[in-house]
């Protein structure tokens, strides 16, 4: 697979050595596991939804689902080429196109009902905390943008294609992880263990690749550490700047 004719900074990923990084997949048995954990992570909103479906609106239903669709999605086309079965995995790519757009539009209106919800009688600690979820929601809908793109792009090079896609389904982990992170009985302060639980998922496919390959894949070595210094940056620190509110709370 020749790869000379990508620019730079895209060349610095694509001109990997194949013989250090082969097209062989490795990430089956994770995406099965990330899926387990998102669902275990998300499982308590899901009964909430089938006890008490009066107080949940129709767009978290919808966006529930959507959401451990993608992981459902994501967990099936990885395992798929593990098992070689590159025309099923083909053709439900064209479902991720599907999913991809109803995820970006549901968590968008997720963004604004989170944003709608201020009230002026909160807290600082409070408002804080909502400001943080809303930028952290802004991040991932941002990031997982960026990364189904480039994972569509590079379609066709198997080595990019495959972490981008990964990293897709990463840079939603933290949404899942804050909705825990935040409920009133965590002992731990929700912003440190987003940002930790988030980084563990984050690691896990880096330490495969030096597992497996005795080396990290560029993929990895440019957009994890992006992805974690913009993710402190909007979940950590702007919060608590007045533009970060404002920002998060326009109304």
């Amino acid at each position: 697979m020749d790869h000379t004719n990508i620019s730079t900074p895209a060349n610095q990923i694509s001109s990997v050595k194949t013989v250090r990084f082969s097209n062989r997949p490795i990430y089956g048995k994770f995406s099965i596991v990330l899926l387990g954990l998102i669902f275990v992570s998300i499982l308590p909103y899901y009964v909430k939804v089938y006890n008490t479906p009066e107080i949940f609106s129709a767009t978290f239903i919808v966006h529930s689902i959507l959401y451990l669709g993608w992981y459902i999605l994501f967990a099936a086309q990885s395992n798929l080429v593990s098992s070689g079965n590159f025309s099923a995995h083909k053709k439900l790519g064209y479902m991720s196109v599907a999913l991809f757009v109803f995820l970006i539009i549901s968590g968008v209106e997720m963004l604004i009902g989170v944003m709608a919800a201020y009230d002026p009688n909160w807290t600082g600690g409070h408002v804080h905390s909502r400001a943080s979820f809303v930028w952290g929601i802004l991040h991932t809908l941002f990031s997982f943008f960026i990364f189904y793109i480039l994972g569509i792009f590079f379609r066709k090079q198997l080595q990019l294609h495959k972490r981008f896609m990964l990293m897709a389904s990463l840079s939603m982990v933290s949404a899942s992880v804050t909705r825990v992170a935040f409920l009133p009985f965590i002992p731990v302060e929700g912003t440190i263990l987003t940002l930790v639980a988030t980084y563990a998922f984050l690691l896990t496919p880096m330490v495969i690749d030096r597992l497996a390959f005795n080396a990290i894949h560029p993929v990895f070595k440019w957009c994890v550490p992006i992805y974690v210094v913009t993710q402190i940056i909007c979940i950590g620190i702007l919060p608590g700047t007045e533009i970060g509110r404002a920002i998060a709370f326009p109304l």
